[in-house]
């Protein structure tokens, strides 16, 4: 049976208790045969999914909607306007980094992205993570899939994101964000302000997500 397609992409930005928009994505609890709880963390060197992940990051800074086609498993579930209100504020995407968990039933795989949000006209950067799931097309290439889940799938994801070394990333990535918003109050409010205006058309925090999940910086995609 297969699930709705929920909050996908996380995208780990922003620090939750200082400006309130928590980056990580949280997908419906279930438990399966395919745990990833304890999986390897491991910092890819497959150049097909960093090719991929970068070209993800350079169509949603760009807002190219048709790029995403070759990039993403169903173009609709990317709000245009939350990109574009989000690129009205990012100039780049820096210092990318895959973090991967292999889903070695599927033939997929779970990526953790870290990265640098540089914003513009401001040089303190934005420790941000974001979560993808990559499946394989059947020209056997790699596209970050949102579509809806299986079971299988979901229990994947679920016990991905609990992996000990995930939760430490994560954290590490939140601290670092902490140290910035506290470095640099002109940073803070423009952050701020970047979140107010993505909120305006979409009713929902930063989440640099798309389709609606996140974890950082990635709700607009």
């Amino acid at each position: 049976m297969k699930l709705r397609y929920k909050k996908l992409v996380i995208i780990i930005s922003v620090a939750t208790l200082v400006l309130g928009f928590f980056i990580l994505t949280l997908i419906p609890t279930g438990r399966g045969g395919n745990d990833a709880s304890s999986a390897s963390l491991e910092l890819t060197d497959n150049e097909e999914i960093k090719t991929l992940i970068q070209d993800y990051f350079t169509a949603k800074k760009n807002v190219d909607m048709d790029a995403f086609t070759t990039i993403v498993s169903d173009v609709s579930q990317l709000n245009r306007a939350k990109l574009t209100a989000m690129a009205a504020y990012v100039e780049d995407y820096q210092n990318i980094e895959c973090y991967v968990i292999e889903d070695e039933q599927n033939g997929g795989c779970r990526v953790y992205v870290k990265y640098d949000l540089k914003m513009k006209n401001i040089d303190t950067l934005a420790p941000s993570l974001s979560a993808f799931y990559l499946t394989n097309t059947s020209d056997n290439k790699y596209v970050i899939y949102l579509s809806a889940l299986d079971e299988v799938q979901e229990d994947f994801i679920n016990s991905a994101d609990e992996n000990e070394a995930v939760v430490n990333l994560e954290n590490d990535v939140q601290k670092a964000m902490n140290d910035a918003i506290n470095s640099d109050p002109v940073f803070k409010q423009l952050y701020q302000r970047m979140d107010q205006g993505i909120r305006s058309v979409s009713g929902s925090a930063v989440s640099g997500s798309v389709a609606g999940v996140a974890t950082g910086t990635a709700a607009g995609a």
